[in-house]
């Protein structure tokens, strides 16, 4: 017997026209771990620092995404088989609640060791934003700043992984931070992302970024994310003694990024699009 969901919105739940038939599934089992999903996902995207499981149990009940498990032949219908997912938000919104809160600390713990190692090894360059008085650590934490933003609309994201990433990304480029140090200070699967996100100076100019491109593919999407994040913040008024054959130069590779990793993040993708956009302008 095979199944579909049909989800509502529960601000218009006697609304027919509202509702959309979503997935086709062979068996039950399938169709409740997407259903599932669906209530989890609307459940961490509207999870706020400080929010009771009432408040965000009564957010849900107003406006979250209400499916319901359908047999494509009517006439199959089993008793036994009935999903609510209104009782099933019930259970789960005291333990969204009590591990994103957990989550959120880990995050800031993890953030204040990232940020603090980077900028000694960016210090130790005496590197500022390009073209700005500003100290490097600016840009490391608007890297990071577009993760954070980018996390509150994608639940799926490692936040944790991805900020500390974010800030660290240049150090082995720009610093002289080694793998290893890394490796030690952070992780195998840290220091992975962040070389991948490093050129390799012995290639040629003009293959560097490729080539960094197809490294940061063979990982995680958080790394995608990060690389995304990274030319966002970038793309802000170049330095003055740019030309506009090097701005234009710039914007095309922003362009090779985004149709390379618009994958890993729609949100960012979108950022990132609108700011190649914008830069246009600068040209």
């Amino acid at each position: 017997m095979s199944f579909h969901l049909r989800v509502y919105d529960s601000f218009h739940y006697s609304d027919e026209s509202e509702a959309d038939d979503i997935g086709h599934f062979e068996t039950y089992e399938e169709a409740l771990v997407e259903a599932k999903a669906i209530v989890d996902k609307f459940l961490a995207s509207n999870w706020k620092s400080g929010i009771t499981p009432e408040k965000l149990f009564a957010q849900y009940d107003d406006f979250g995404d209400d499916p319901s498990i359908i047999p494509d032949d009517p006439k199959e219908q089993n008793s036994n088989q009935h999903f609510s997912a209104r009782k099933y938000a019930i259970s789960r919104v005291g333990t969204i609640c009590k591990e994103f809160e957990k989550t959120k600390i880990e995050i800031q713990a993890l953030y204040q060791k990232a940020i603090n190692f980077a900028t000694e090894k960016h210090v130790l360059m005496d590197q500022n934003v390009p073209g700005t008085i500003l100290p490097y650590v600016v840009h490391l934490s608007n890297v990071a700043m577009e993760i954070l933003t980018a996390a509150s609309e994608t639940p799926s994201l490692n936040t944790s992984f991805a900020v500390q990433v974010a800030l660290l990304h240049d150090t082995i480029e720009d610093t002289s931070t080694t793998f290893e140090e890394l490796q030690n200070n952070f992780g195998i699967e840290i220091a992975n992302a962040v070389s991948a996100l490093s050129k390799k100076p012995d290639l040629p100019k003009d293959q560097q970024m490729q080539d960094s491109l197809n490294r940061i593919k063979t990982l995680p999407f958080e790394v995608w994310a990060v690389k995304l994040a990274d030319r966002i913040t970038n793309l802000q008024p170049p330095p003055s003694h740019w030309t506009n054959e090097k701005k234009y130069a710039y914007k095309q590779e922003a362009q090779q990024i985004l149709n390379e990793l618009h994958k890993a993040n729609y949100y960012l993708a979108k950022r990132l699009e609108q700011k190649i956009n914008e830069y246009d302008n600068l040209i």
